[in-house]
Parts: C-alpha cells; sequence; structure tokens
C-alpha cells in the first residue's frame, strides 16, 4: 500500500488552504507561493486545476500538490526525426498535426514529507487518473515543462518521460523562440512527455 492511498486527494481552494497546517518547499519558492496564493487565479480563469493529498486529521498536513491544463503537442512543427519518433506509435490512419496532451504545470512534494518517494507515487497517480473511464476528455500524453536540472530531469526520466526534443535550440524553434531569446524560460525548463497508451496495453 503507497503512503498516499492512506490520505485524501482532494482540490485546492482557499479553504483548504487554510485548514491545512503551514508547508513549505525550500529549494523553490516560487512552488510554493504558487500552491499557497496563484493556483486559485489559474483555476478562476480556467487556466489550470490544482489537486493535492492531504492526510486525514483535524488540522491535516498538505503532503504534495499538482496543477493540470489541457495542452497539446503539435507535431507539424516539429523536426522530422523528433516527429517520426512521436508518430511511431500512432497508427498511421490515426496520425495528425496535433495530438492531445494534459500538461503538468507545477508538482511539489512539500519538505515535511521529502525523500520518501511519494513523488513517484504521486505521478504514477496523474497517469493513472489520466487513463480513467471517467475522464471526459482524450488525452494522448502528459507533458511536463521541468526544471531544466539533472534531478529534476531524472525525477521525469526514472518515471518513464522521455524529453521531447533533442537539444535546446530545437526546442526553441518550436516554441517560437528566436536563438537571441537565450535567457528565455525555455533553457531554464525542458518539455518532457509521457505516452499514456504504454498504460492501455
Amino acid at each position: 500500500m503507497g503512503f498516499l492511498e492512506k490520505c485524501r486527494f482532494i482540490e485546492l481552494n482557499p479553504d483548504v488552504i487554510r485548514l491545512c497546517k503551514d508547508f513549505s518547499c525550500r529549494n523553490n519558492l516560487d512552488i510554493e507561493e504558487f500552491f499557497k496564493t496563484d493556483c486559485f487565479d489559474y483555476a478562476q480563469q480556467l487556466l489550470g486545476k490544482t489537486y493535492g493529498f492531504i492526510t486525514d486529521l483535524d488540522i491535516p498536513d498538505l503532503i504534495c500538490a499538482f496543477t493540470l491544463a489541457n495542452s497539446s503537442i503539435s507535431a507539424d512543427r516539429m523536426p522530422q526525426r523528433q516527429r517520426n519518433r512521436l508518430n511511431r506509435s500512432i497508427p498511421n490512419n490515426k496520425r495528425r498535426r496535433q495530438y492531445p496532451a494534459v500538461l503538468i504545470g507545477q508538482l511539489s512534494v512539500f519538505d515535511k514529507y521529502s525523500g520518501k518517494g511519494i513523488g513517484d507515487e504521486l505521478l504514477d497517480f496523474i497517469k493513472a487518473l489520466m487513463i480513467d473511464q471517467d475522464i471526459k476528455s482524450a488525452c494522448r500524453y502528459l507533458i511536463a515543462d521541468a526544471v531544466n536540472h539533472p534531478k529534476v530531469l531524472d525525477f521525469y526520466i526514472r518515471n518513464g518521460f522521455r524529453m521531447l526534443f533533442d537539444s535546446d535550440e530545437e526546442e526553441l524553434a518550436y516554441l517560437g523562440k528566436k536563438g537571441d531569446d537565450i535567457t528565455c524560460k525555455a533553457i531554464k525548463t525542458r518539455l518532457m512527455f509521457f505516452d499514456l497508451i504504454k498504460l492501455r496495453r
């Protein structure tokens, strides 16, 4: 039995945050701030929904949280090599210019619970959630805009994600950025993907 199976899955809102004990993410204060305040405006603007797991206590701990948003992978804007790699697992008559995807916009296991394998468990939960028969919209891929740091990239690779592009330059071109835009967010993060069809097989 995984740790999260003993916890309660909830959609985050200001009442939940007020109910929970304070939480921290010392390694990334921007993510901490996002889950404490910014995620509610994203939900209000229909740009992303944020969920989490809390302990079953009178004053619960928020263990982890993540934000999901609709997205897509535009195969027609990719270099031929990447497009072929992406299309290889899709039957010829089903290949499209774009494929439906869900973006994991933010994801964090908070400090009190880090180092317990909860991040791996959380990604497994998100994958299962996206192939659930009750989900009302099709989703072929999960996308993560992962911080370009070896520890973060290794976390996603360990969980079956692959780089969408082989280099920063290819990713910049896909995102419509110019070479002189070297300090842009695309260099600080790398697009990674997981093909959910693997779980159906």
